[in-house]
């Protein structure tokens, strides 16, 4: 009896703090999941209002650019005889006003077009024109009249909320200038949206509680739960909750408000909204503590002691194997990540000796990108799984450990003893070839403790060792110069790197194609690798933009080509590399930039990048557009040459093209 109330004893102590882990654990995943609730929720109201705000913007610069508004100033005679003789353009910008009801059904409170003086020329409220008679002249003093003409033509001003003088409504507007062939500001189009109708585009959940809160005070300026009625205060003045959000400067975020998880997004901020605004969601009752929600599981866990710790120690030695399986894991291939290489070779490198040394091979796939291009993605990865088992299964005789650190690079470990064997083994797995295809392997190896004592010393002397083989040999100084540049670029814009070896590797093809040897070869290799280096200096905003550039983004974009010839020139062995790069975006009839050059004025260089740029363009994923395939990519070239294209060089590419396609298969070389 002794014994067995000691065992329950000793039970009970350790499934006391097992039950509270429980609980915790359970209480933490809840939190979890009302945190992401909340999160999605002021993702999908937020964007609601950026959206709303965008809607507004466009609309506002539509309607000023419409033709009436600059032709009712352009109308001879003062505003008052052109207010009198009511003519057709006066009817027409006023029609457009009226639209703008139509745009905005029950959301636009007052419509207006106000010259520089803060004279109206017409007004509309709630559909409704008003009478010639009844415009104001003295908008001057409105709070959207000197930040609007402080604007520059096609900025939008959007001011903070103020009560409509003619609707009497909590209301935003939204104010741009009437363009000038000139440049002079002679008038604006501006219009009133309700806070009501921000309230309901930003829409209701039963899950939380939405409301808009001003950045800077903390102040509730929108309860999505309460209509904003005309004549009462903005928002709810008595909510004092969120004065903790304030001035943060965060973008988004989760924090607890009065007990209640809370979340909040920032509306996207953009030149000419004088409005700061955060949508928070919050939950809509308080989170109960861990040891509250226990009910009676302590008991149940005491009373099946012996069965549940049995079960849960088996179950939890189980879970932790199959999460440390996933976590060392590469999920393609099967093979170890990058994290398990790096904790085995640690391993490796601590037992490695002299008499017994411990070798490291990188591989890198050589044509991998153009398979990828050719066949798609799919079959991209189906080759990365085939390669992989061949690989695991060829080195695994040697004792050696297989693994895909990531992209198209694989790497080894084995015993020192037996370097050649697997390096010729492992390049023999990596390999294949087919119609349209050849994938091959550039490898490095670094020997422990020969070459290097410690796994991060031993991974970059593989590295260099890798690309010192992938570039057939010792590196130049143009080439030394070219690959810190290359990197640069990588690091300040990583989806360029796979663009710039698939334009490289097609130029080098279309170079040699086209008769260009030596170090002129050199240089136009050089040359396709730095094409888009000068995009370092380019803003994000404008390289990632999903939509088409305007003509100010336009500009700053062609600058590219200038500055790079400027970057690359720094480097002596490199300028002819960078005279390349300067008329890499000539077009062969003149129509191109910075120089406009055109024919055999071009570098030839410089038309075989343009080609093989636009080729590597087309077939891959752009934020502006879809991938086209090969044949409707070549047909694209085909329908440009001799206008964007040089014929005689599209000629060649097309041959280079066919080559490829034609690599006869391992099948047909026996037969």
């Amino acid at each position: 009896m002794r014994a067995l109330s000691f065992a329950a004893l000793i039970v009970g102590v350790v499934l006391l703090p097992t039950a509270l882990g429980l609980a915790k654990a359970d209480h933490a995943r809840d939190v979890s999941q009302v945190e992401r609730m909340l999160v999605a929720e002021t993702e999908e109201h937020g964007g609601a209002l950026d959206n709303y705000f965008t809607r507004a913007r466009s609309v506002v610069l539509l309607t000023a650019n419409s033709p009436a508004f600059a032709n009712v100033l352009a109308e001879p005679g003062t505003r008052d005889e052109k207010i009198r003789r009511q003519g057709r353009n006066i009817a027409e910008a006023t029609h457009h006003l009226r639209y703008l009801e139509q745009l905005y059904p029950t959301s636009i409170g007052e419509a207006c077009f106000i010259n520089a003086r803060g004279e109206e020329f017409a007004r509309v409220v709630r559909g409704e024109v008003a009478d010639r008679r009844d415009l104001s002249t003295t908008e001057e003093q409105t709070p959207f009249f000197r930040p609007t003409f402080a604007l520059r033509f096609g900025q939008v001003h959007q001011t903070k909320p103020y009560v409509s003088p003619d609707t009497k409504e909590w209301v935003v507007a939204n104010a741009t200038l009437v363009p000038q062939a000139d440049g002079h500001k002679r008038a604006f189009v501006h219009f009133e949206v309700t806070i009501e109708s921000f309230r309901r585009a930003m829409g209701l959940t039963d899950s939380a509680e939405l409301r808009v809160v001003d950045a800077s005070t903390g102040r509730v300026v929108i309860d999505a739960q309460h209509p904003q009625a005309v004549g009462a205060r903005l928002g709810v003045p008595s909510d004092h909750s969120f004065a903790g959000l304030a001035g943060n400067g965060r973008k988004s975020g989760v924090t607890k408000v009065a007990g209640r998880l809370t979340a909040y997004r920032r509306i996207a901020s953009t030149s000419g909204n004088a409005n700061d605004w955060l949508v928070v969601a919050t939950a809509r009752s308080a989170q109960q503590g861990f040891v509250a929600g226990m009910g009676v599981v302590p008991l149940a866990m005491l009373v099946l002691a012996v069965l549940m710790i049995l079960f849960g120690g088996a179950s939890s030695r189980a879970a932790r194997r199959e999460l440390e399986g996933h976590a060392s894991t590469d999920g393609l291939t099967g093979l170890g990540n990058r994290r398990k290489l790096l904790a085995d070779l640690e391993r490796w490198v601590r037992h490695a000796r002299a008499d017994d040394p411990v070798v490291v091979i990188l591989f890198d796939l050589n044509g991998f990108k153009n398979y990828n291009d050719t066949f798609g993605h799919q079959a991209g990865d189906a080759l990365l799984t085939r390669l992989g088992a061949a690989l695991a299964e060829a080195v695994a005789p040697y004792g050696g450990l297989a693994y895909r650190p990531g992209g198209d690079e694989f790497c080894v470990i084995a015993y020192a003893a037996k370097q050649a064997s697997v390096e010729q083994a492992a390049c023999r797995a990596l390999s294949e070839s087919g119609d349209g295809f050849s994938v091959s392997a550039a490898f490095g190896s670094a020997v422990i403790p020969g070459d290097a004592v410690d796994p991060s010393e031993a991974m970059r002397k593989a590295d260099e060792a890798m690309y010192a083989q992938k570039h057939s040999g010792r590196a130049t100084a143009g080439r030394q110069s070219s690959d810190v540049l290359v990197r640069a670029l990588a690091e300040r814009h990583p989806g360029l790197g796979d663009h710039q070896d698939g334009v490289a590797e097609l130029v080098a093809d279309v170079a040699r194609r086209a008769g260009i040897e030596g170090e002129a070869l050199a240089q136009v290799c050089h040359a396709a690798a730095l094409h888009d280096v000068g995009k370092v200096a380019i803003p994000d905003a404008i390289i990632n933009k999903p939509g088409p550039l305007d003509d100010e983004e336009w500009a700053f974009m062609r600058r590219h080509t200038i500055i790079g010839e400027r970057i690359i020139g720094a480097a002596p062995a490199l300028s002819g590399a960078a005279r390349l790069v300067r008329a890499s975006h000539e077009a062969f009839d003149g129509s191109g930039y910075p120089d406009a050059l055109a024919g055999d004025d071009i570098p030839l260089g410089a038309r075989i990048i343009a080609i093989c740029d636009a080729f590597d363009a087309m077939i891959s994923d752009r934020p502006y557009c879809l991938r086209k395939t090969t044949d409707e990519a070549l047909a694209e070239l085909s329908r440009c040459a001799g206008s964007q294209f040089d014929p005689a060089v599209v000629r060649l590419f097309e041959q280079v093209m066919a080559e490829r396609r034609a690599v006869p298969t391992a099948a047909d070389v026996v037969d």
